[in-house]
């Protein structure tokens, strides 16, 4: 696994010679129903907020949806681009906000899996990809298996996702186990997802960081957290995205604040409404 993430920096660091660097994000969780692809698909569109070219690589092999969140269909995957058959602008879809998607299928295992002499076309196709892109976003699919150590390994940064529920906890650090064994220098972030609170992430972080630290003598980035909303289900069944949908709610806010640090732009942190009863509470307060 580690000889595959090798050739793959090695090939494209070869094949570039542009100065501008396009920065490779991969998105991954320790298990599926975090909200991994409604997160990366929300965080490319807020990122394009902020004046950033963005393309997501659907690198989930069992679930390939991002097309599907888009509310796009696929005619052609990566699996084109690996048989020759097309080249990477012709399978390239173009979501809202100028988002491009390169659909993966049953394509994503071949590239995981391409021996080295035949990764020159296809890290060339990608290199062009620099023209077109400050960011590219990996969709991993979740879990430990190879293809998805592998694009981790390749990755310039992980944002892992995963919510404050035990089991997801759980997953979360077998996954930074593994990746603290076979990709040790790749910056980790965590977001945590479905939370009520500022609190309760917090909570959630502090509980992963100190596993990390005593048992992997490892370090956690903390991104930040996205609030529990039932906007993010409605805009799933609509398949549209939640920031294109529902573009002023809590969890889209936190989104955009995420996507700041990201972009390396300040954007305030997001406050949660507090309702009736928040408001009679302040109200209360002030006599």
């Amino acid at each position: 696994m580690h000889d595959q993430a090798s050739a793959l920096r090695d090939l494209a660091s070869r094949e570039n010679t542009r100065q501008s660097k396009m920065r490779v994000i991969a998105v991954t969780s320790g298990k599926g129903g975090v909200g991994k692809t409604s997160f990366t698909v929300n965080l490319a569109l807020a990122l394009a907020e902020y004046g950033q070219r963005v393309v997501i690589l659907d690198g989930d092999l069992g679930l390939a949806n991002v097309d599907i969140a888009f509310g796009l269909s696929a005619r052609y995957t990566i699996e084109h681009l690996l048989s020759g058959e097309k080249t990477i602008e012709e399978i390239l879809l173009i979501g809202h906000r100028g988002i491009g998607i390169i659909p993966g299928g049953s394509g994503v295992q071949k590239l995981a899996d391409l021996e080295r002499d035949k990764l020159r076309n296809v890290i060339a196709n990608l290199g062009r990809l620099e023209k077109m892109t400050d960011l590219l976003i990996i969709d991993t699919g979740a879990g430990l298996g190879h293809i998805v150590i592998n694009f981790l390994q390749a990755a310039d940064d992980v944002i892992l996702v995963t919510t404050p529920e035990p089991t997801a906890l759980t997953d979360a650090y077998g996954l930074l186990k593994s990746l603290r064994v076979e990709a040790g220098d790749v910056p980790i972030h965590l977001v945590v997802n479905k939370v009520r609170s500022e609190a309760d992430a917090l909570a959630t972080y502090k509980r992963l960081e100190t596993a990390v630290q005593k048992f992997l003598d490892g370090s956690l980035n903390y991104l930040g957290y996205i609030y529990d909303d039932s906007f993010v289900g409605r805009s799933v069944m609509q398949q549209d995205p939640l920031g294109i949908s529902y573009p002023d709610s809590g969890a889209y806010k936190c989104i955009q604040w995420i996507a700041g640090k990201v972009a390396g732009i300040y954007v305030h942190p997001p406050r949660q409404a507090g309702g009736v009863r928040g408001f009679l509470s302040k109200l209360l307060r002030s006599f």
